[in-house]
């Protein structure tokens, strides 16, 4: 399969899922279903491998208690912009110490890790507390659609494809 046949092949792909999970996902109560296009779009600048996609996953998965940490953290009683700045300072380079110095690295992907808290703290912190109720479940939820769904599953069809042309 030609260059162009796998663009035209990813574009049909993208233009069917996507908007059925965005369409289908709040039918079974998860109403984070951008976080899914999200994370299809670092799954593709991460390589688009869908041998990654654990690692990947994972990092996401580590950023929702990150984002919740953070947001926890910044809430306590003091100044909130410094709160806010030592959360983030700490929970940013921990993640990148960790990754980096440790065996954790082979596992776990440290910018996915970094956009799946970026992504629970932008979600999460536009919801009181008291409201969030299955909200981290539903991005873990979205995250897996993302990378898996829509990442992979874009991959896997034009493989596919490509392999019924020959």
């Amino acid at each position: 399969m030609t260059n162009k046949h796998s663009t035209v092949t990813t574009a049909a792909f993208i233009a069917i899922v996507p908007p059925l999970w965005a369409v289908l996902s709040p039918q079974f109560g998860v109403e984070t279903g951008a976080v899914a296009l999200v994370c299809a779009g670092l799954f593709t600048a991460e390589g688009n491998d869908p041998r990654r996609a654990r690692r990947i996953i994972l990092g996401l998965l580590l950023g929702i208690p990150w984002g919740i940490l953070a947001l926890r953290f910044t809430a306590l009683p003091g100044n909130q912009a410094v709160n806010q700045f030592v959360a983030l300072a700490v929970l940013g380079a921990g993640t990148v110490l960790v990754c980096g110095l440790t065996g954790v690295g082979r596992y776990v992907d440290a910018t996915a890790w970094l956009s799946g808290w970026a992504i629970a703290i932008l979600i999460l912190g536009h919801v009181p507390l008291t409201q969030w109720h299955w909200l981290p479940a539903q991005l873990a939820v979205s995250m897996f659609a993302g990378v898996y769904l829509i990442g992979v599953g874009s991959v896997v069809v034009n493989r596919w494809l490509k392999a019924r042309m020959h």
